[in-house]
């Protein structure tokens, strides 16, 4: 059988879901076992990892990369999105006029460092994928239903201003999986007395250590063009096995034998350019937990 295990970077173009993507390939390869790894918004551009076949296995073991965006926030507006997703609302002229002259660029870098570093409490936006009883949040918020939407901890590892004219503010931010980047305009602006804000541009540059500079165009797709697995799994430890040992870890059986691996770390068997076990060492056995 031909090897149909990839991975694919794409840079997602605008006004595409993430199942459109997959909806897109899914045609180009002829294939149906394809995912994505950390949904993008419809108004988001950039890096979308792409998984064929049997490597949707791994995908739980890249859930907690970092992220990196560049956005921008519009003060002069709110929705109920946080984006250009619904009904724009327009702010008052003496809002705006306060605003321009209560908040300059110093003052809210002052509010980023105090109130969005490190480890925050963040509410997702109710226009969005997350799950609220099997549900997608978007779903019920176009039905008109109400629901809660409980607030999660997550990370900002960095986050700093590229660029301030209002009603523009340009950021780039380092974040944890998990975030949302028009919680973090919403936020900001009620943190600068605003109601809300939007995001008018979002795009994901980053995943981990992967540029979205070198992620392919859907519209120019090649099927040749996959990514290597040591670049997408550099923090993991890429072993291999004898023809024995191989075969005994295919038949999950445990090998007992003295190796030179770290204890309790998942190892990725590695042969002929694939990953074919994840495998773990306890100090006496290499002891198979999934088979790719």
């Amino acid at each position: 059988m031909i090897n149909m295990n990839w991975f694919y970077y794409i840079d997602k173009p605008l006004k595409y879901s993430s199942f459109d993507v997959i909806r897109v390939l899914k045609k180009k390869l002829n294939i149906k076992r394809i995912g994505h790894t950390w949904t993008l918004d419809p108004l988001a551009t950039g890096g979308l990892l792409i998984v064929v076949w049997n490597y949707t296995k791994l995908i739980s073991y890249l859930e907690k990369d970092k992220k990196e965006y560049e956005f921008v926030i519009n003060f002069d507006w709110e929705t109920e999105s946080f984006d250009l997703g619904t009904q724009i609302e327009y702010f008052n002229e003496e809002i705006i006029k306060k605003f321009k002259k209560e908040v300059n660029k110093e003052k809210i870098q002052d509010v980023l460092n105090k109130k969005f570093s490190w480890k925050i409490k963040q509410i997702a936006p109710k226009y969005s994928a997350k799950k609220i009883n099997w549900k997608r949040a978007y779903d019920l918020a176009r039905a008109g239903e109400e629901f809660e939407i409980k607030a999660n901890d997550v990370e900002i590892y960095n986050i700093k201003i590229l660029d301030y004219n209002f009603p523009k503010l340009r950021l780039k931010a380092k974040v944890s999986a998990g975030t949302y980047i028009r919680s973090i305009a919403f936020d900001l602006a009620r943190e600068l007395w605003l109601s809300g804000s939007y995001v008018s541009f979002l795009r994901r540059t980053f995943i981990e250590w992967l540029d979205v500079s070198k992620a392919q165009k859907l519209d120019e797709f090649d099927e040749e063009n996959k990514l290597d697995l040591k670049e997408i799994f550099k923090n993991k430890q890429f072993i291999s096995l004898d023809e024995e040992i191989q075969k005994k870890i295919d038949n999950w059986l445990k090998v007992k034998w003295i190796f030179d691996y770290k204890i309790w770390e998942d190892l990725f068997v590695y042969k002929d350019w694939n990953i074919t076990n994840i495998v773990e060492y306890n100090g006496e056995q290499l002891v198979p937990k999934k088979k790719i």
